[in-house]
């Protein structure tokens, strides 16, 4: 799946600086500020809430959820 050119927001709906390429995304972390790594990818690390990107700071988790009629991404914390 390809999310490069998706509007990127957080779990509140708010536009967000994030950088999406081809199926990943980085992005800072919203509690400390650390570089987050995502994937779309099925049962790659922040594809879901069952496989979830953690902050490397403070262990905070993050899953995708992708609106591929709306071009958008949301990125929602555990």
């Amino acid at each position: 799946m390809n999310i490069t050119g998706f509007l990127l927001m957080d779990h509140e709906g708010e536009e967000i600086e994030a950088d999406a390429h081809g199926s990943n995304i980085a992005f800072l972390c919203f509690d400390c500020g650390y570089p987050i790594l995502a994937s779309t990818l099925d049962e790659q690390r922040g594809s879901d809430e069952e496989h979830p990107s953690r902050c490397r700071s403070c262990g905070a988790g993050y899953f995708l959820d992708v609106r591929l009629h709306a071009e958008k991404l949301y990125i929602h914390m555990l």
